[in-house]
């Protein structure tokens, strides 16, 4: 029985032991789906997952000091995730256990960089309801920003102005005159609000309205079996907003296929930027204001123009250009014209149905999220590609099995309350190893290992072993016959000051109980049915010689008691 278990744990560890590995390099098999619908990087010293990335194209240009930002899930992700990597793809830190999350960003409050995020229901008539987190450098949660007014908080977005004040996006469903689309009178619509809200206190201090301001009959929505008690019609959609220093905001709607500037004081609108109702003159025949189901309008050249991440598709409609592109519009608000200075353009014309974001990066280089196509893309200034990835197979861009709503870079420095995750395994020429990381710790440039004989020996007891510069999340030390019985790691900064230490492992003991860390994703599918093929093949195997043995001893006369304590002899 006991060298039955012992097979039943290999079995386990060959299924499942997995190396650190590498991403992909312009891997066609990878955008063929070849590798399953979400390839994921997994590890030894923890269970957490990261996506698997397929790197595309790659230039020093891009800004390294900054890392990824991305929010995946979908219909192959079993766990929404926030999840941080760096220039090379490897991961700096996730977090799951959330319905879902969307916008992971990095934001100032009152003078401290913040992460944060929306969390809650996605499945609302294509918003949200939820709420708005922001966790600190040591990734505590410190807020939970509800919208005002009892209504849930909408996904798309969450700006924390200078003020100390947050920006975000409401829908709500109220009773409208929809005669002129053909319904009721009393139909239903999702009306799309913007709130500015003070976040230490929760007041309400600046709140606008889409349905007051907006014909319904402007969108570009089908109204379709919409509009009755129960469906809601959803004509504008909002999807981003953001504020200037004179106090006014900047809207973007998907559905009226505009960008709406209004003023901040009395809620008017000041001017409109495509759409129905264009109040601009195109200087660039029709490409600075023929943009639709956009995303992401962001102030740019020192609010003398806008960034968009154009979307150019939706769903039930033909596309109306040929792929989604990045554009920057300069905007002369004296004469009221509009001019593309700048359009940035993924090789493979991607088109991303939904979702999306276009950031101006410091150096000027642009980058660009495809919202439900799982891609990004690092341009120069010029529109020239620079870097280029996916964190899901190309074929099945648009398809909702793998997305992030937004992808953004950002410098971000954690210091996380946990210790450093270890374990002790075997690799694939069956040597043992040393197997470190610690999620958020971005400021580790080296593992140290010691080694003692007794942990509670003291401090001075443990010796170094071996240092490793950090350039991976996980980071292996090969154990040396020669090495004490117990180990552990140290993770120390670039001025050699220790910043976390491990708990200690019994190399001996872990030799003999040590597993990978359980974990499937995308279509692993194959390896689950093995191991439930094995344990009913073990379980037959084992019932069958219990049986066997029962009634063995009743042909005998014995009873079972007796051969119970007959077995345990025999062991």
């Amino acid at each position: 029985m006991r060298s039955l278990n012992l097979f039943f744990v290999a079995a386990l560890h060959f299924i499942y032991a997995r190396a650190d590995f590498s991403v992909f390099t312009n891997d066609d098999a990878y955008d063929a789906a070849e590798y399953g619908l979400f390839p994921i990087q997994t590890y030894t010293s923890t269970d957490l997952v990261s996506p698997r990335l397929n790197i595309l194209q790659s230039s020093p240009e891009c800004d390294a000091s900054l890392f990824t930002f991305l929010s995946p899930r979908g219909g192959a992700v079993s766990d929404a995730t926030a999840t941080i990597l760096d220039q090379s793809g490897h991961l700096v830190w996730t977090i799951g256990g959330y319905d879902q999350i969307y916008n992971l960003m990095v934001q100032e409050y009152l003078g401290e960089q913040y992460l944060t995020f929306w969390a809650g229901n996605d499945a609302v008539g294509g918003h949200g309801a939820g709420f708005y987190y922001m966790l600190d450098t040591s990734y505590r949660e410190v807020r939970k920003i509800p919208a005002a007014g009892g209504l849930a908080g909408d996904l798309h977005d969450l700006r924390i102005t200078e003020d100390g004040t947050a920006l975000i996006t409401v829908y709500e469903v109220v009773t409208a005159d929809l005669t002129e689309l053909g319904k009721s009178s009393q139909g239903e619509l999702w009306d799309c609000l913007i709130q500015e809200i003070n976040i230490a206190t929760g007041e309400l201090i600046f709140q606008w309205r889409a349905a007051e301001h907006y014909r319904i009959a402007d969108t570009f929505k089908d109204i379709g079996d919409d509009g009755g008690i129960g469906r809601a019609f959803d004509f504008f959609h909002i999807n981003s907003v953001a504020k200037d220093p004179k106090g006014n905001y900047l809207v973007s709607s998907r559905y009226m296929h505009t960008l709406t500037y209004i003023s901040g004081e009395t809620g008017e609108i000041i001017w409109i930027l495509g759409g129905k109702k264009n109040m601009f003159t195109d200087l660039s025949d029709g490409n600075a204001t023929d943009f639709a189901y956009q995303h992401d309008a962001r102030f740019a050249d020192n609010f003398t123009g806008v960034s968009i991440f154009n979307n150019a598709v939706d769903d039930p409609h033909p596309y109306l250009a040929p792929y989604s592109r990045g554009l920057h519009i300069k905007l002369d608000e004296e004469h009221m014209t509009a001019e593309l200075v700048g359009e940035y353009i993924n090789p493979n014309h991607v088109r991303a149905v939904s979702q999306g974001s276009m950031q101006v990066l410091e150096n000027g280089n642009v980058f660009l999220g495809y919202g439900n196509a799982a891609a990004f893309t690092e341009y120069a200034a010029n529109g020239t590609v620079l870097c280029d990835a996916h964190f899901g197979p190309q074929i099945r861009f648009g398809s909702a099995e793998v997305q992030s709503y937004r992808a953004y870079k950002y410098a971000w420095h954690g210091w996380p309350l946990t210790d450093p995750e270890v374990s002790i395994l075997t690799d694939t020429s069956d040597n043992w190893n040393f197997y470190a990381s610690w999620n958020g710790a971005t400021e580790v440039d080296a593992w140290i290992l010691q080694g003692a004989s007794d942990p509670e020996a003291g401090e001075d007891q443990w010796e170094d072993l071996e240092a490793i510069t950090k350039t991976e999340f996980e980071t292996q030390f090969a154990i040396l016959e020669l090495y004490p019985k117990y180990l552990r790691v140290l993770a120390v900064d670039k001025e050699d000051i220790v910043l976390g230490v491990s708990s200690p492992l019994d190399a001996a003991e872990e030799k003999i109980w040590s597993l990978p860390p359980l974990r499937l994703e995308g279509n692993d599918t194959w390896a689950l049915k093995f191991l439930m093929a094995f344990a009913a093949l073990t379980g037959v195997i084992v019932g069958s010689r219990e049986a066997w043995s029962i009634w063995r001893s009743r042909r005998k006369g014995v009873h079972w008691e007796q051969v119970e304590q007959t077995d345990i002899r025999l062991d």
